[in-house]
Parts: structure tokens; C-alpha cells; sequence
């Protein structure tokens, strides 16, 4: 029998379940159904096995093994490009700051950064859907590549990359490659609303809002520092 919970839903399933268990010792109602969901939410917290969640999402720890779920074909493949006006060493620090991701990719809703290489993605959709997962950084190659895969059990196999190309003077072409490959069952099907039926033109979208922030920033600059020079007349 192997893990499939994480540590605070381990925590909650004790606490609930010692609790269950007091309440059916001290109130003769319902003592019965109390003593069985009790016992149940015990075991689950002290096995860390869950056999409902492995029915709803299979096996996680299976799917945190990107070469088996996304090797060569396998997997949705999303492939997308935009061309910025700004130089390649400040588009690839913008990207690099994982932190910026939500402030283009539209379900994002943050990017919490472990460490150098790991980082954890909250997504957020339609009603109450939430995803987690968390991600590593394989390649870091300055101004030229970056590429990542999700680690530990994750609602979403996913993995990626993004190739920066500088474009004649002062421009970058960036060329995007998502690869993923949802759970079945109930999460299967909320993902594929997030996603929609053409996840290519969401990536087209989110790019395109990331062109849009970068140029702006240029056309504000330039609008300060006109300020500035007047100011100084």
C-alpha cells in the first residue's frame, strides 16, 4: 500500500477522525456511523493511503513520471510563438522570475518559488476547480532556453519549454512548448473545461498579454523619461 496523501491532509484525516471517535463515545446517536467514519478517517491519516482519491485520480505517484506519461507522442502538445519588441536579456528575466507568470498565463494564479530550481503553481478555473502541483527547472541556459517538468503527485502531468531567439535590434521571438496529460474521471473533465477546446489559442491569448506587458513598459519608460527632460528645460 502506498502513499497518495500529503502531509496536512494526513493531519486533518487524524484530527477528524479522533474527533469522530470522542463524539461516538460520549453520545449513544448515531454512535455507530460515527464510530465507522471515525475509524476510517484514522486509518487514512495514519496509512496516508486513500482508496477514494486513488480511484478519482489513479495512481499520483505513477503520474509524477513524465518520461511514461509524456514520452514522445504521449501527452496534448501545445506549441505557440510571439515576437516582442524588447531584447532578449530582458524578456528571459521577465519569464525567469517565476513570479511573473501569473501576470500573463490567464489561470495562473500564483507561482510560489521554493527555491532556484523548484517552484509550486496554484491554478485556478471555472467554479470551484483548484490545481496544484509543483515544478522543476531541467535547462537554464541564459537568454536561450528554459525548460521545466512537474514533480511530486500532480493534478496535472505537465512539462515545457521556452526557447528565447533575439530577433535583429532590440527584438525577441520566443517560441513555446507545452506538454501535459490530465487525470481521468471528475479531474479529467474539469481540467478539459479549464482548458477549453483549443488550448493553443488560450496559449496564443496568454502570450500576446505578455507582449502587451513587456512593450508597455517601454512605451512608460519612454514617457517618464520625456517627462524627465521636460522637467529639466
Amino acid at each position: 500500500m502506498h502513499t497518495n496523501l500529503g502531509r496536512w491532509e494526513r493531519i486533518g484525516s487524524v484530527a477528524a477522525g479522533a474527533g469522530l471517535l470522542y463524539l461516538a463515545s460520549r453520545q449513544p446517536r448515531m454512535r455507530g456511523a460515527r464510530h465507522a467514519l471515525g475509524a476510517s478517517l484514522l486509518a487514512r491519516g495514519v496509512t496516508g493511503h486513500c482508496p477514494v482519491k486513488l480511484a478519482l485520480l489513479g495512481d499520483e505517484a505513477a503520474r509524477t513520471d513524465t518520461k511514461r506519461w509524456l514520452g514522445g507522442a504521449a501527452g496534448i502538445h501545445v506549441r505557440e510563438s510571439v515576437m516582442i519588441g524588447r531584447p532578449v536579456g530582458e524578456v528571459y528575466r521577465f519569464w525567469r522570475d517565476l513570479g511573473n507568470l501569473a501576470r500573463f498565463l490567464r489561470h495562473v494564479e500564483r507561482v510560489d518559488v521554493i527555491d532556484a530550481y523548484r517552484s509550486h503553481w496554484v491554478v485556478r478555473g471555472p467554479g470551484n476547480l483548484r490545481l496544484e502541483w509543483d515544478a522543476e527547472i531541467l535547462s537554464d541556459e541564459p537568454n536561450a532556453l528554459l525548460s521545466w517538468k512537474s514533480t511530486t503527485p500532480a493534478d496535472i502531468v505537465s512539462a515545457g519549454s521556452v526557447i528565447f531567439r533575439p530577433i535583429g535590434s532590440g527584438q525577441t521571438q520566443i517560441a513555446v512548448h507545452f506538454q501535459y496529460s490530465p487525470p481521468g474521471g471528475s479531474v479529467g473533465r474539469k481540467v478539459a473545461a479549464l482548458l477549453g477546446q483549443d488550448p493553443q489559442a488560450q496559449v496564443r491569448e496568454d502570450l500576446q498579454r505578455l507582449r502587451g506587458l513587456l512593450e508597455r513598459r517601454d512605451d512608460a519608460a519612454d514617457a517618464t523619461s520625456l517627462v524627465m527632460e521636460h522637467q529639466a528645460l
